[in-house]
C-alpha cells in the first residue's frame, strides 16, 4: 500500500510540474517588433504601432497563453547613438540598432518579469 501511495504522490508531483505555464526567458527588440522566447521554446511577438516613439503595450501574439507586455523606450540616448540611428535609418536599416528600452511581461501566474534591451554585457 505504501508503494502505491508513493507512486501516486510522485505522479501527481510530476504532472504538476508539467502543467506549469511557460514563462518568458528572453526578449529581442527592434524599432518595429518585440519578440519573446518562452521556456517551452515558443516565440511570441508584439508588433509596435506606427507612432511608438515612447513605447507600446499589448498582449503578445502567437502564444499558447495570453501574456500582457509593456515596452518603455528610454528617450535619453547618447549623441553618438542618435547619429548612428539616423545614419542607419537613412540607408534603410531601421532595425540595425536595438532601442534602449525596458520590457515588462506579466506571465500566466501573475509574476512580472523585466528585461533590458539591449541586454547587459558580461561584466557590466
Amino acid at each position: 500500500m505504501r508503494r502505491l501511495l508513493f507512486l501516486t504522490a510522485a505522479t501527481v508531483g510530476l504532472s504538476a510540474c508539467a502543467a506549469t505555464p511557460p514563462r518568458p526567458v528572453e526578449v529581442s527588440l527592434s524599432q518595429t517588433l518585440l519578440e519573446v522566447r518562452l521556456s517551452n521554446g515558443q516565440t511570441c511577438t508584439g508588433p509596435a504601432p506606427a507612432a511608438a516613439a515612447a513605447g507600446w503595450s499589448g498582449t503578445l501574439e502567437g502564444c499558447a497563453v495570453a501574456l500582457p507586455y509593456e515596452v518603455t523606450i528610454d528617450p535619453g540616448t547618447n549623441p553618438v547613438r542618435f547619429v548612428l540611428q539616423e545614419i542607419f535609418t537613412a540607408i534603410g536599416l531601421t532595425d540595425a540598432i536595438a532601442p534602449i528600452a525596458t520590457v515588462t511581461i506579466t506571465d500566466a501566474t501573475g509574476r512580472t518579469r523585466t528585461f533590458a534591451s539591449p541586454p547587459p554585457r558580461e561584466g557590466d
